[in-house]
């Protein structure tokens, strides 16, 4: 009987199989009827989340943001850069500034005390030349006193003394000097007595200024008229009228160089302060003139700042509207300069000195470094603010991806409930009709082989019963839908007869099964026996196993 229980219980669970594959092929046309949702993968899901346009609207203004981001640091870069190189240029401004400033102080400085040494050469030669009588000053004393002294003029190079003569004391000035008076007739290309043509005066006129005292390299003016040259006759004419020392425009000079020419009016006393310019012309005796030659005082105040020299400088005369150069190159180049007044003391007269650098500006490498650096950090920060709203929105797509897959697992899970309940349902039916038809069959006339494989058939039925039961209440505790009965019991009997169930296993493996029910336990207890007795089969079945 052991051996065909064991027989039947294989049949049985055979039986089991095969009806469970046919039943499932049948559910799984049924459940191909219920409304579940699609399997989705995670690419679909994906672009299912993206379909709503949810996250490209976001996209679309991340990346805006991230532009004007760009852009707004790009112009803030731009404005630093900007700050900082004009700083370097206010200062690299300030500093031509101050240099050419400082030469045209020194220039202009230099410039007035040989003002004040020719003055001072004006009042010996009224002193000695005029006041005595005979003279104290001849031409030789004058050009060695010049030479001795021009230390004290280190913007000269030379000097001379013009008497102022009348018409009518010209013939007895000519005797005592011994030579004729000679005019000066400028060529068309020349302004200075170097390139004058020289002939005797005829016809009447009203004064002379001959030139009778000069230095040794100016001594070819001796006897010249300064009058006849309409510079040097404007400028003595300036010069007695203001009593103050006056300039000529440039002019080139033997030597080939620009020049200018310093006039002082040496009167017989000095006219006083609110002297009518009659008066000052009439008291006029002679005129002292000082050569300057430009290039040459300029080239030697320059070369005093040999160590500083890293500026180009330009002197102009503007007292036209067209500026005479004096003094550099002509070509002025382009870039930052400084325009630099200079005073020499003639009022009616202007000059200015435009200075630049010889080098090209260096980089500024302070106004790149910091621009340069906050562009850097502004793009770094852009960055990590951009891979921060990324990755959220990943996430936020990923939430949406894990939500949409628990709706799909939920409704796999309720499709998978109802399947089995609907399974359940149908198995159980036909097979309780399948064992009462075989509890029939038992009460009728059957040999010994027929009565077993009825009781193997019947045992195969009564455990797909239970199994179906087991599958039922898997699939209401999922759907949690399992109910629980509240009907009297008696636990021991409950006990009892789940011992007579494992009495054969438990002798076939040695064991002793005995149950024990504590006195304080109820004889009556409320409660669902049918769970009861299922936990406790199954523990003492799982242990039987073990052992």
């Amino acid at each position: 009987r052991g051996g065909g229980e064991g027989a039947a219980g294989m049949e049985g669970k055979g039986a089991v199989a095969a009806g469970l594959v046919g039943f499932l092929g049948m559910g799984l046309d049924r459940v191909r009827l219920l409304p579940l949702p699609e399997k989705l993968s995670a690419k679909a899901l994906r672009s299912h989340v993206r379909g709503h346009g949810s996250r490209e609207a976001r996209e679309r203004w991340w990346r805006w943001t991230l532009f004007l981001w760009v852009v707004g640091w790009t112009l803030i870069c731009l404005q630093i850069f900007h700050y900082f190189d004009s700083g370097a240029v206010e200062k690299r401004r300030e500093s031509l500034a101050s240099m050419c400033d400082e030469r045209a102080r020194m220039l202009q400085d230099q410039f007035n005390v040989s003002m004040n040494h020719l003055q001072a050469l004006a009042i010996l030669v009224n002193t000695f030349h005029h006041s005595l009588n005979p003279s104290a000053i001849t031409q030789a004393t004058f050009a060695r006193y010049a030479e001795r002294t021009a230390f004290e003029r280190p913007l000269t190079s030379g000097v001379a003394y013009a008497v102022r003569v009348t018409h009518a004391e010209r013939d007895q000035f000519e005797r005592q000097q011994g030579w004729s008076i000679k005019k000066m007739y400028s060529s068309p290309n020349s302004q200075g007595p170097g390139d004058a043509a020289v002939a005797e005066i005829r016809g009447p006129a009203d004064e002379y200024a001959p030139v009778i005292f000069a230095q040794d390299a100016y001594k070819n003016v001796i006897s010249f008229d300064m009058l006849s040259g309409a510079d040097d006759r404007e400028n003595i004419i300036r010069a007695r009228e203001s009593g103050k020392g006056v300039l000529t425009a440039p002019f080139q000079l033997l030597n080939g160089r620009l020049g200018v020419i310093l006039t002082y009016s040496v009167y017989k006393s000095e006219p006083p302060a609110d002297a009518r310019l009659q008066e000052r012309v009439q008291a006029a005796i002679g005129y002292l003139g000082g050569i300057f030659d430009i290039e040459a005082l300029v080239d030697k105040l320059l070369h005093q700042l040999a160590g500083k020299q890293s500026i180009m400088v330009n002197v102009y005369d503007t007292t036209n509207d067209k500026p005479i150069s004096m003094y550099g190159s002509d070509d002025t180049g382009s870039g930052m300069f400084h325009n630099s007044t200079l005073n020499f003391g003639d009022p009616s007269r202007r000059h200015e000195m435009h200075c630049r650098f010889m080098q090209k500006p260096p980089l500024p490498w302070l106004a790149i470094t910091y621009s340069l650096g906050a562009y850097v950090i502004a793009l770094l920060i852009g960055h990590i603010f951009y891979a921060t709203v990324h990755r959220i929105a990943k996430v936020e797509d990923d939430l949406q991806i894990m939500k949409k897959l628990k709706k799909c697992a939920e409704a796999a899970d309720v499709a998978k409930s109802q399947f089995l309940a609907t399974v359940s349902h149908e198995i159980r039916t036909p097979m309780n009709g399948v064992l009462g038809m075989l509890q029939m069959l038992m009460d009728t006339d059957l040999d010994t082989t027929q009565q077993d494989y009825v009781r193997t058939a019947q045992a195969s039925g009564k455990a797909l019963v239970s199994l179906i039961n087991e599958v039922l209440d898997q699939a209401k505790i999922e759907s949690g839908k399992l109910e629980l009965e509240a009907v009297p019991f008696d636990l021991r009997l409950v006990c009892d007869d789940i011992l007579s169930l494992f009495c054969g296993k438990a002798q076939e493996k040695g064991l002793e099964l005995a149950v024990y029910v504590s006195d304080q336990v109820p004889q009556t207890l409320i409660g669902d026996p049918g769970r009861m007795r299922q936990i406790i089969t199954n523990l003492m079945g799982n242990s039987i196993k073990v052992r």
